[in-house]
């Protein structure tokens, strides 16, 4: 359990250490805070801190350097206190005649802001299916009517053949609602495909309805705009093999995909390892937001140790002014 003279000097030697990144000294602490306390009870605090696992050892140095337990406790306590004086908005004036614009302009101008590769990406909103309903319209054909939570109606035309009872598509539609109830529509192809044990009475009907809902599906469309490699070439010219991971899986739209399946509303901060084991050394920060109906995800990538405090509180800015 820290004490709280302990936490104040964590937080200070984590947020100096990554504006100067250099280790941070008990001297160093005294001369610039001025702490009422002797230079020995802030050595012993920094060894407590030590001890713990929040601070490590230079060997070259007399100072400290945090650990990746002290990012997590600094990063906890800066998202608290966004929470208790949220930053102000922010406006960027990018053009907006179109999304391919919008992303690369954006992406642009938040890199040059922080210094770090960032991307910017926006998806067409992919509903979500409400209720799917099969209805009889002669002895031999029905309909499937799917209902999206936009309000916008599917309907597909079924084979029933002239042994399908109604009870048949009662239990089809039963079946199929199971399955893609409160579901988005995109992912409903790979639930399908799926090997669903699917009662045999009403097999041949799944696989013929499952086929065409697969062939109306249209995947939504991404547009994504990415500025500042360099900045990471720089920062990460040590790491080659994590450089030439994230570069692929950044063309491919793996990094996007693996971040998607993490993200939420909130700003997320995951260091590289946690997203693929390839990533060493790196931090990714992304967090979703809404703009003209679109559903957008933005995502900087630098360092592990990186200037988090400016880095999340522009992308929170960034959120409110959107």
């Amino acid at each position: 359990m820290l004490t709280e003279r302990q936490k104040i000097i964590l937080e200070l030697i984590v947020d100096d250490f990554l504006e100067v990144m250099t280790p941070i000294s008990s001297n160093y602490l005294l001369n610039k805070y001025q702490f009422n306390v002797s230079s020995a009870t802030i050595r012993n605090d920094m060894a407590a801190l030590e001890q713990e696992g929040y601070l490590v050892k230079v060997h070259t140095s007399s100072g400290r350097m945090p650990s990746r337990k002290a990012l997590k406790y600094y990063i906890e306590e800066l998202k608290y206190e966004i929470i208790q004086d949220p930053p102000q908005p922010i406006e960027f004036n990018t053009p907006v005649d179109n999304t391919k614009n919008f992303t690369q302009s954006l992406a642009t101008s938040i890199s040059e802001r922080l210094g770090h590769l960032t991307q910017v990406s926006l998806t067409d909103e992919d509903e979500r299916i409400k209720g799917m309903y099969i209805t009889p319209l002669t002895d031999s054909a029905g309909i499937a009517i799917i209902v999206l939570d936009t309000g916008n109606i599917k309907q597909l035309p079924v084979k029933t053949g002239r042994g399908v009872t109604v009870e048949d598509l009662s239990k089809l539609s039963n079946f199929f609602n199971n399955l893609l109830m409160d579901k988005r529509l995109g992912d409903s192809r790979l639930i399908l495909n799926e090997n669903t044990v699917v009662p045999t009475e009403i097999r041949h009907l799944f696989d013929q309805l499952s086929t065409q809902i697969n062939a109306a599906i249209v995947k939504p469309r991404r547009t994504v705009g990415h500025a500042g490699f360099s900045f990471l070439l720089k920062d990460m010219k040590d790491e080659l093999d994590t450089l030439e991971h994230i570069y692929e899986d950044i063309e491919s739209e793996s990094l996007q995909q693996t971040v998607e399946q993490l993200s939420s509303n909130d700003v997320n901060i995951y260091f590289g390892d946690e997203l693929d084991d390839s990533y060493k050394s790196i931090s990714v920060i992304t967090t979703n937001f809404d703009y003209s109906g679109l559903s957008g995800n933005l995502m900087v990538i630098g360092p592990e140790l990186m200037g988090y405090k400016h880095v999340i509180n522009l992308l929170h800015s960034f959120k409110k002014g959107v």
